[in-house]
């Protein structure tokens, strides 16, 4: 039989399009539709006002719903008896892409409990037959379903990545409303759905396979005879001989994972967050009914947590499964957060708020960090995952590198401690497979560590928007198990994964050190600047309120405000989320989130404990603030600094009066704006030709008053106002930055030129600093022209140090320059999508200039930082560390998550050296160091802490109470 390939393939592509799919569906019966659109804004309502709602006829090609609406349908019919089991099929006015962009469905029964989930590769709800849905159809054969249809616009769907006002509701230029286009009852067939798997493993897995090989020719010819063949059945058995080659003895195995990575909010608000959740689960358990090998890893105990809120029947069946292992939760963290700019007690609570959810609801401890889609991942997160008890590390978004490729997909991470943790990046380069042909192929292609391992993870079913596996990727699945011409397929959960490629590499698995950096989306830095301050101002203020609170509790006795700080840190918990604090959502997101946040900072502030005069806790010491020295002519001078504002507006000169040196290169206090087009993601994207394009801002007045210096500069659209001080016995410029941002696709940067030559700067990160190059030497230095700082960035050479501290940015570069070194941190953007009002309206900055060393800058930081309250009554501290060699910090002082009464104190190491320090509490107490979830490791150490790089420990001060 002479074959050629290219007709066969185009044969096959034909038959299953308009002879074999089209028999998948047979329609049996016509349906009654009616409809309810919900009233007034079209906002979500609880079931039960839905099934008490006016419904009305509803046609086919009758549209429904504005953008972000909500029509319930109801469905009702009676099922024929075919033989066959019969489902509902139903179009909402799909397109065949965006699985979970667009819009979405989900199906309930009458009483209101949700049974399946609808949306473009899945618009099924089986009503007979095996996995149908219990307590759909009546002994008469009758049904009535509900149908709750979300009217979510594609915003995907665009041009790519183009100015919209969809990202509102109700916006302008609505897009067309979707319209109903089939609903009938039909009898699914499924020989037909395994015929099309079939003819789906070998035929998509022709174009992989050697031409020059037996296997190519063998599995063409057994698609050739099934295509012939007269009946489903005779064209099973011509494929089953080329389904029954097992796979080579040394082929990679993939260990494939259901999943639904779900943004917790993106383009989308977080209330269709909720819904999506649902929506997902629903046809994961409706898939685990008929497929018992599927297992399902789940993140984000937020997402968990409202599912148990809002469909309590349905949380008990995900209970259940959980129980049997076929659900896992996975991550152990509230939510995906981004891993980047959360301070350290962030991550901290992010995982133990997380663990604590999993172990109390479900019994169950996640080993494995679970963040595939963050924007980079600090060198601090070794150190604190193997604190919180971790053993594993996923992550993927590495492999979308721009500049260079990492070298691994397996490999132990080591953090800037010394820590280590085995990590692994699934090489198919992808969080939402389809278990296809062609992503095994990439990912055995791919895959960097073949010489000392043949194992990789691959996590299969629709993400971002949700909507997880689905029975065709399952069918795909199982026909891979054991294949010639692939990877093999293991269904198996996260942990399984993990032991075995641990156990494979053994001591062999290559050493990545330091920071995991993203060489993309370094935008998020910036992007929504507003997500920026309220973030760090809530995790500044719940520093303050812990620790205020721990100190009423030991010493007076006052209640412990537990619920309401629990509440507080799931909200700011979530809002760090991977799509929100990065600022990557659409507007209603941020709307939103502005709002949580000023709300979140009025409630903690009403936690502070009243009485006193204004201050703040800084060095956990009640400091009060002091009056600025007045200036004299354009000088600011306190004995220790003395700055010079020249004519233009900016420090001409900046001189450090202890020795003379003069700090700045240039002019300090430049403003720089520069045009920011991105070419494709605009609300992530901080592209390398954007620094080719900037303008010094020009001032237009110089203003003295008795306190400051400030200096006014304006563009067509935009007003900055820079304001320079100095506070006496201070060795630290003050900088304040007023702007009245009204810009399109323009960034705007502080410069601090400062006359200090090094290679390498250091950038506070989680619990210690990171040093990054200023040169650009190797693809991967230039590679970090952007990079994220947490409160400060410092730069030194023998005898010479100079910090830059900031109260509420992330994004940073610094540069050598003739001279010196130029420190710039990124204030504002202002990207079209997805929000075409990004960070439009006022904003304030403050900065400090620091002369001094590392240590001297970061109680800068901690002093600028520390939130400003009306009434703080003076105080002993609680807790006080003796540094006896060495530099280490107190980082957090609160009482205990079990309500002991207990106080917990965290403790690192700053410098990235070694250190001794003896703690003293001003109570007494018995002491336990901790693992960062507060469970005790070992009776701590009378001589003292002896600390080694950046160390974290966590200790445990028991209160002795008098008998």
């Amino acid at each position: 039989m002479h074959l050629n390939p290219s007709h066969v393939l185009a044969r096959l592509q034909r038959v299953v399009r308009d002879r074999i799919r089209p028999r998948l569906h047979t329609p049996v019966a016509d349906v009654t539709v009616t409809a309810w659109r919900v009233d007034g804004d079209g906002e979500p309502v609880p079931v039960a006002r839905a099934l008490e709602a006016d419904y009305t006829p509803f046609a086919i090609g009758d549209t429904w719903a504005p953008a972000w609406g909500t029509t319930w349908l109801r469905i009702e019919g009676r099922v024929p008896d075919t033989g066959l089991p019969v489902e509902l099929v139903l179009d909402l006015g799909w397109f065949d892409h965006s699985v979970g962009g667009h819009a979405e469905g989900l199906a309930y029964r009458p009483d209101g409990v949700p049974v399946k989930a609808l949306h473009p590769r899945n618009g099924w709800v089986r009503l007979t037959g095996p996995g149908a849905a219990p307590g759909l159809v009546a002994e008469d054969r009758t049904f009535v379903v509900y149908v709750e249809a979300a009217a979510n616009p594609l915003l995907l769907g665009l041009p790519p990545f183009v100015e919209t006002t969809w990202g509102e509701k109700p916006g302008p230029g609505e897009p067309e409303p979707y319209r109903l286009v089939s609903a009938q009852l039909c009898a699914f067939d499924p020989d037909v759905f395994d015929l099309l798997r079939d003819l789906e493993a070998t035929g998509d897995l022709l174009p992989h396979l050697d031409t020059d090989e037996p296997r190519y020719w063998r599995v063409l010819t057994a698609v050739e005879s099934a295509l012939d063949a007269p009946t489903t059945g005779q064209a099973r058995a011509a494929l089953a001989g080329a389904l029954a080659q097992p796979a080579h003895a040394s082929a990679h195995t993939m260990t494939a994972i259901g999943h639904a990575h779900i943004d917790s909010a993106w383009l989308w608000p977080l209330r269709e967050t909720r819904r999506k959740v649902a929506r997902t689960l629903t046809n994961v358990l409706t898939l685990m009914e008929t497929d018992p090998d599927l297992v399902y890893a789940m993140s984000s105990a937020q997402q968990f947590a409202w599912v148990q809120e809002d469909h309590p029947e349905l949380f008990e069946r995900v209970k259940q499964k959980v129980a049997e292992g076929r659900i896992v939760p996975v991550g152990g963290m509230w939510v995906e957060s981004d891993a980047m700019m959360p301070g350290g007690e962030s991550l901290v609570r992010q995982i133990s708020m997380g663990k604590r959810y999993f172990r109390e609801t479900f019994g169950h401890e996640s080993e494995v960090v679970w963040l595939p889609d963050s924007f980079g991942y600090s060198g601090a997160w070794p150190q604190i995952a193997r604190r919180a008890g971790y053993r594993w590390f996923l992550t993927q978004k590495i492999s979308w590198n721009d500049t260079t490729t990492f070298p691994h997909h397996t490999f132990a991470w080591e953090g800037i401690d010394g820590s280590r943790i085995f990590t692994h990046f699934p090489p198919a380069d992808t969080y939402a497979a389809e278990v296809t042909p062609a992503e095994l192929k990439h990912a055995v292609r791919n895959f960097r560590d073949k010489a000392i391992s043949g194992r990789s993870l691959l996590l299969y079913g629709y993400g971002d928007g949700g909507g997880g596996p689905n029975r065709e990727m399952a069918a795909r699945a199982h026909r891979f198990r054991d294949l010639e011409g692939t990877a093999r397929v293991e269904l198996g959960s996260p942990e399984e994964f993990f032991a075995a490629a641990e156990a494979e590499m053994g001591d062999h698995a290559p050493v990545w050190a330091g920071e995991l950096y993203l060489e993309l989306h370094r935008g998020t830095l910036t992007s929504q600047i507003a997500m920026k301050q309220g973030n760090r101002r809530a995790e500044a203020l719940l520093r303050t309120v812990e620790y205020l609170a721990a100190v009423a509790a030991v010493r007076d006795g006052v209640a412990y405000p537990y619920d309401e700080l629990e509440k507080a840190w799931q909200t700011v918990l979530l809002h760090q989320f991977h799509d929100i604090l990065p600022g990557s959502s659409i507007s209603w997101v941020h709307r939103e989130a502005r709002a949580t946040y000023d709300a979140l900072l009025d409630d903690l502030t009403g936690l502070v404990p009243g009485g006193g005069a204004p201050g703040r806790v800084s060095g956990w010491q009640v400091v009060r603030d002091v009056t600025p020295v007045a200036p004299v002519g354009n000088v600011l001078d306190n004995g220790i600094l003395r700055a010079e504002i020249g004519d233009n507006g900016h420090v001409v000169s900046l001189v450090d009066l202890r020795d003379g040196r003069q700090l700045n290169v240039g002019d300090l206090g430049v403003l720089r704006l520069f045009r920011d087009e991105p070419v494709r993601w605009d609300a992530w994207d901080l592209d390398r030709h954007v620094f080719r394009n900037e303008r010094a801002l020009p001032v237009a007045s110089v203003e003295i008053s008795d306190i400051s210096i400030k200096s006014t500069t304006k563009t067509e659209e935009s007003r900055f106002v820079v304001t320079y001080s100095l506070t006496p016995g201070s060795a630290q410029l003050d900088i304040t930055v007023d702007v009245d941002w009204q810009e399109t696709e323009h960034l705007l940067k502080l410069s601090i030129p400062v006359g200090v030559r090094t290679l390498r700067a250091r950038y506070e990160t989680q619990y210690g600093a990171l040093d990054r190059p200023t040169h650009e030497n190797t693809l991967a230095d230039e590679a970090q022209y952007e990079v994220c700082s947490h409160r400060f960035v410092h730069v030194g050479e023998p005898g010479l140090g100079v910090g830059v501290v900031n109260d509420s940015t992330y994004g940073c570069d610094v540069r050598r320059i003739p001279g010196g070194t130029d420190i710039r941190p990124t204030l504002l953007r202002a990207p079209r999508f997805p929000d075409p009002d990004t960070d439009r309206g006022r904003h304030t900055f403050r900065f400090a200039v620091v002369a001094g060393d590392e240590t001297a800058t970061r109680a800068a930081a901690d002093d600028l930082n520390a939130p400003r309250l009306d009434g703080l009554a003076d105080t002993e501290p609680l807790i006080e560390l003796g540094l006896e060699s060495g530099a280490a910090v107190i980082d957090w002082i609160k009482l205990a998550d079990d309500r002991s009464g207990d106080v917990i104190v965290r403790i690192h190491e700053s410098r990235g050296g070694r250190a001794t320090a003896r703690p003293h509490a001003s109570f007494p107490a018995t002491v336990t160091e901790t693992d960062l979830l507060e469970r005790p490791e070992s009776p701590a150490n009378g001589d003292g802490l002896i600390l080694g790089p950046y160390q974290i420990t966590t200790l445990r001060f028991s209160p002795i109470k008098e008998r």
